[in-house]
């Protein structure tokens, strides 16, 4: 992630040139990587919702598509999104507001927090459906 103040505005720079998004300093998601069945014991808990085996890893990715943070662990593809982000440290920084002002942009697999926006469930004024439309375009 970046740390220094430069390093995040050239990010953040980044993120309002492509959509005109503020303060943002990273698109967060998780990706299933496809495995073998593990073993019959614990097998089941690597099949994801799509219906195969997998690991669940978490990447941000910068403004130019640079991923920033990867979180790789062995979560099981049945492991939610929002599970994996609970638990890494990259939650615990924006905590500590180890970035500052700053904030991630993610879907709806996330909690909507102070730092990680995520898309309204029924956008109803003129600023929700922009919000909305820019927050879909980055997640």
């Amino acid at each position: 992630m970046p740390i220094s103040a430069n390093e995040q505005r050239a990010i953040q720079l980044g993120f309002y040139r492509m959509r005109g998004f503020p303060r943002v300093i990273g698109a967060i998601d998780c990706s299933y990587i496809r495995i073998q069945s593990p073993n019959s014991d614990i097998g089941e808990q690597f099949r994801n919702k799509k219906g195969y085996f997998s690991i669940n890893v978490q990447a941000v990715c910068s403004s130019d598509i640079v991923i920033t943070n990867l979180v790789a662990r062995q979560w099981a593809g049945s492991v939610h999104d929002s599970t994996i982000f609970d638990t890494s440290m990259l939650r615990a920084q924006f905590e500590n507001k180890e970035f500052g002002a700053c904030v991630l942009l993610g879907d709806g697999g996330y909690p909507c927090l102070s730092y990680l926006l995520t898309p309204l469930l029924n956008p109803r004024s003129e600023s929700e459906k922009r919000y909305q439309k820019l927050s879909r375009i980055l997640s």
